[in-house]
């Protein structure tokens, strides 16, 4: 009972869907430019449905009040009416059908610089347009021929455009391509298949309303499969002629297994019922007209080379005015009876009845006519070969005319349509129905005969007359019943085409849900195993700061078990002396982390953090308080420090762009620069101005090349006096030999460049004044021998 309820609900939510769609497509169109008025009814319900159960909305008001007030929740059901199930070669043997009897002929008779084009509208993530490609790319190789290659791929989800250009698909694409074309067409990264450049670059995507924007043309290929499906009769009257306006003389349409011509059939011919392969029909309208009314030539008196044209026109005209009085009634009609020439007064062989007009030769053909030539037409049509049907016959004024008919296909007339001649063929005179011999007529006994003779023949027609009548009948309730059952298996076809859809999104859903948990469990295993291994003491709190969980490492810092989860943190005693309060969760905001440095009985450091806990949704959810040990940094940073003191010289540290981002108090020390002064690149400032772009280059030079810096340059005190430092600068690296930062000291050496300055003047003052003396004078070493002697020395000695 509970079920036939739910039955009935679901059944009532649907029809109020039903009247509301025109509504609701309204909403769509006005944020997305996109009409959806006329997509099939039972799709637009589906969906419509689904986002009202996933937002546990009670109603269909309610829903169209969330349109009209969420601009996202439009773009939702847009998102969800733009159905995407693709697959690479869905249904292979149709796509082999569709290389053997269509790409094989078009490389085979491409000819010139124009290239092959292909339209493949509703795309979505470029699975089919792949799979045509690919298949081109085959084809090409098996003919050993080269042609220039143009496949538009277009759809109106934008989503499903960019995976489509990327060209990226995941592993599970093995399912449906084979090792073979994998190896030869896609390059396998990581846990993706990419598509190969040459088969990328003959593909272009676009964005592109199939309803409402211009369509390509001069195709030579459409493949739309499995759109129309989700299309109203409406639209689906809209696109066969659109398609067949797009496509070249001989052009080719390719569709879904659960779609097919119901109307416009006259448009294409079926190449391959079962794989839904069509090709374009020459309509009247792409003829050109080229046949000229017959010139006579009377000039009897021409040249003699107006002569052979006069025979010709004579003769020409001769076979005209043939055919035209002598020959025979005919009409040329195509594989579905559609009537697209005959000659001149089709009477009495066709009859045109009041009503809607059809234009079909069965149903035209004079009644007594349609059982004979419906025979002879489906065997010219089976066989392709001549069709004879005799022994029918006609009424005409004044008696009755015995009629053949003849069926002959003229495949000589294309490909790209079966045309057929039939031809009705009068036999002898009509026979009189009165008799006028009065040799006859004055017997008595002859009277009483063609008395008795006129009434059997009066009965048998009337009788072959019922027969007809009933035979008909037949045909026609029989033809009747097999367009029903046509009808019925097309939208049985569809049905069941919606239901592998709505089946593979159910699997695509279970898929997705089951991932989510697999990554949901590896996700939480992950965070338990990381929180463990980095033996970080974290402690999460409610808004109440009672203790959601805690990490093992936290046992250090306060005596918990297993068993405290639920109660406050604040009444547990820490082993931490002068433990800060906790603050308020609800007064954190977003960025907000508090740190405090904090001491342990047993002489470790810690850091406290404390930061807001998210939930999903982004709002607070209470506190996460983190421990971390810090002791030995903070010993590091010590004893540091006392280096750095005891060698009294500046120590400074830079990013790896050589941008000053930390603190020197040395440097401030030494220079009486603010930090702000001397971060970036303020440091330059108090460096001598004679030296300033030296060292501004060298420091550029080693950042660039990751090399070391050594280099001596005056830099002012704070007294404002210059002193002369040598600075000395090393990158410490990640261990991928990139570079973390720069780390430099400044060595005061402005005393030993003064000494050293005196001492080279004080030896240069010597030297003039012992080159200047007119006294010979002599320096050698320990050992006696000379090391220099002064000009005047030469000049005694003669040397």
């Amino acid at each position: 009972m509970q079920d036939t309820d739910d039955t009935d609900e679901m059944s009532d939510l649907n029809r109020k869907i039903i009247i509301a769609i025109p509504e609701i497509a309204a909403v769509i169109k006005k944020h997305t430019q996109n009409d959806f008025k006329h997509y099939k009814t039972t799709t637009l319900t589906r969906r419509i449905r689904r986002r009202i159960l996933v937002l546990k909305l009670s109603s269909v008001d309610e829903y169209i009040e969330r349109l009209q007030s969420s601009r996202e929740e439009v773009f939702r059901l847009f998102r969800d009416l733009l159905i995407s199930v693709t697959a690479f070669f869905r249904d292979a043997d149709a796509f082999d059908s569709l290389a053997r009897g269509v790409l094989t002929p078009l490389v085979n008779r491409h000819d010139g610089d124009s290239p092959l084009r292909i339209w493949v509208p509703g795309c979505a993530s470029g699975q089919e347009a792949y799979s045509i490609a690919i298949l081109l790319a085959e084809t090409m190789q098996r003919c050993g021929k080269q042609v220039s290659v143009q496949i538009f791929a277009s759809d109106l989800d934008e989503r499903a455009l960019s995976i489509a250009r990327s060209g990226a698909y995941p592993l599970e694409i093995q399912d449906e391509v084979t090792a073979e074309r994998l190896e030869r067409f896609f390059t396998k990264r990581g846990k993706r298949y990419f598509v190969n450049k040459n088969i990328r670059d003959m593909i272009v995507f676009s964005a592109h309303n199939l309803i409402s924007d211009p369509p390509f043309t001069k195709v030579d290929l459409i493949s739309c499969r499995n759109l129309l499906i989700y299309l109203g009769a409406h639209l689906q009257k809209k696109l066969i002629p659109l398609f067949h306006y797009s496509l070249q003389p001989g052009g080719y349409l390719f569709l879904g297994p659960s779609e097919t011509l119901s109307v416009n059939r006259e448009l294409f011919r079926t190449l391959h019922t079962k794989h839904r392969i069509y090709q374009r029909r020459v309509t009247a309208l792409d003829r050109p007209h080229t046949l000229e009314p017959p010139v006579m030539n009377l000039n009897r008196f021409g040249s003699h080379a107006d002569a052979g044209n006069s025979e010709l026109d004579l003769f020409r005209y001769s076979q005209q005015v043939i055919l035209s009085e002598f020959s025979p009634q005919w009409i040329v009609c195509d594989d579905e009876g559609q009537i697209h020439s005959l000659s001149s007064d089709p009477a009495p062989f066709l009859k045109i009845a009041g009503g809607n007009f059809k234009n079909n030769i069965i149903t035209m053909a004079h009644e007594n006519l349609r059982t004979g030539l419906r025979a002879a037409f489906s065997e010219s049509k089976e066989h392709r070969r001549r069709a004879l049907s005799e022994g029918m016959s006609i009424p005409v004024e004044g008696g009755i005319q015995r009629v053949h008919i003849t069926v002959q296909p003229m495949p000589e007339m294309g490909s790209d349509q079966s045309l057929h001649l039939v031809v009705f063929h009068r036999i002898g005179t009509p026979l009189q129905a009165s008799i006028h011999d009065d040799s006859i007529r004055s017997s008595g006994g002859a009277k009483l005969l063609d008395s008795k003779a006129g009434q059997v023949i009066e009965q048998l027609e009337l009788e072959l007359l019922r027969a007809r009548d009933a035979l008909e009948r037949t045909v026609q309730e029989l033809e009747a019943s097999n367009e029903e059952l046509k009808s019925s298996n097309e939208e049985l076809l569809s049905m069941n085409e919606e239901m592998q859809s709505a089946n593979e999104e159910l699997e695509t859903s279970k898929e997705e849900l089951q991932t989510s948990n697999e990554n949901l469990v590896r996700s939480n295993n992950d965070i338990q195993n990381l929180l463990r291994s980095t033996r970080i003491a974290t402690v999460f709190l409610d808004e109440d700061l009672c203790i959601r969980s805690f990490t093992p490492a936290v046992k250090k810092i306060y005596d918990l078990r297993e068993s405290d989860v639920g109660r406050k943190l604040t009444k547990f005693a820490s082993e931490i002396e002068g433990m800060p309060p906790l603050p308020d969760p609800r007064s954190l905001d977003d960025d907000d982390e508090l740190e405090h440095v904090i001491g342990q009985i047993a002489g470790r450091t810690y850091i406290r953090r404390v930061t807001p806990y998210r939930a999903s949704d982004g709002e607070h959810d209470g506190i996460v308080v983190t421990f971390s040990d810090v002791t030995e940094l903070s010993d590091s940073q010590e004893l540091f420090k006392t280096l750095v003191d005891v060698a009294a010289q500046i120590v400074w540290t830079t990013n790896a762009d050589g941008r000053v981002v930390e603190d020197s108090p040395s440097w401030r020390a030494f220079t009486g620069q603010t930090y702000d002064q001397w971060a970036g690149s303020g440091w330059a400032n108090v460096v001598h101005c004679d030296d300033r772009d030296a060292i501004m280059q060298a420091w550029k030079r080693c950042v660039d090349n990751g090399e070391t810096l050594d280099h001596v340059f005056r830099l002012r005190h704070h007294s404002g006096d210059y002193r002369w430092t040598q600075v000395r600068a090393a990158p410490t690296r990640n261990r991928d030999g990139s570079i973390r930062r720069w780390v430099g000291m400044n060595i005061d050496v402005h005393d030993r460049i003064m000494a050293e300055t005196n001492l080279r003047r004080s030896e240069e003052l010597v030297r003039t004044i012992a080159e200047n003396s007119t006294n010979a004078l002599i320096m050698m070493d320990e050992h006696g021998y000379l090391t220099y002697c002064n000009q005047a020395c030469l000049e005694m000695t003669g040397f």
